[in-house]
């Protein structure tokens, strides 16, 4: 059980490691090929996590080299001729998935590209910050309208935690909306203090 301890901690450090927890549950709900899987995960947690296939696929390679989960090649059900690459659950896998579930994740930290172009911007650079934040708010209030919680009763378990999440989401997104639309009224004064 060393080994198992081993691998599940290693495996739960670095920025990717809520996608692969994820993955690891969605492989122990039902094996499949990577595409598969990552049209599951970005089914699961939404069009805002800009979930990529090839990453998926890298991933699932270091769940592998970490033996969460295994990869075999299979015939293809509508063409036996060919194969595909199916992810499976090793024996490790639950235990790696509830040491996750029962771990305190760090907040991540704020990387927004606006705060980083803030941080360094001139006089000059006022204008394209204002149209910087403007789009933002934009694209934020679309993300907004596609995780939208809703309001009725949860039937499955499921539904229930799909809702609650986009819920998270959709107040994250709602906080930053907030911010943009603040940084850009005070730029906005601030310009307008200077043209006096």
């Amino acid at each position: 059980m060393a080994e198992a301890t081993t691998n599940t901690r290693g495996w739960m450090r670095g920025a990717s490691a809520p996608l692969r927890g994820a993955l690891l549950g969605i492989v122990l709900e039902r094996p499949g090929h990577g595409g598969d899987l990552a049209s599951r995960l970005v089914a699961r947690l939404g069009a805002t996590w800009r979930i990529d296939t090839n990453d998926v696929y890298r991933l699932l390679d270091q769940l592998v080299a970490d033996g969460l989960v295994t990869a075999n090649e299979e015939p293809r059900r509508d063409n036996q001729r060919r194969t595909r690459v199916v992810y499976r659950p090793t024996d490790l896998t639950e235990n790696a998935l509830t040491a996750w579930m029962e771990t305190l994740l760090p907040r991540e930290p704020v990387r927004l590209g606006l705060h980083a172009k803030l941080v360094v911007a001139r006089d000059e650079d006022a204008p394209r910050l204002v149209a910087a934040l403007r789009d933002y708010e934009r694209e934020c209030l679309r993300l907004a309208q596609l995780v939208a919680p809703t309001t009725h009763e949860m039937r499955s378990w499921t539904a229930l935690v799909m809702d609650c999440t986009r819920d998270a989401v959709w107040r994250q997104l709602q906080s930053d909306v907030d911010w943009a639309a603040l940084t850009r009224r005070r730029i906005n004064e601030r310009m307008r203090t200077r043209e006096r």
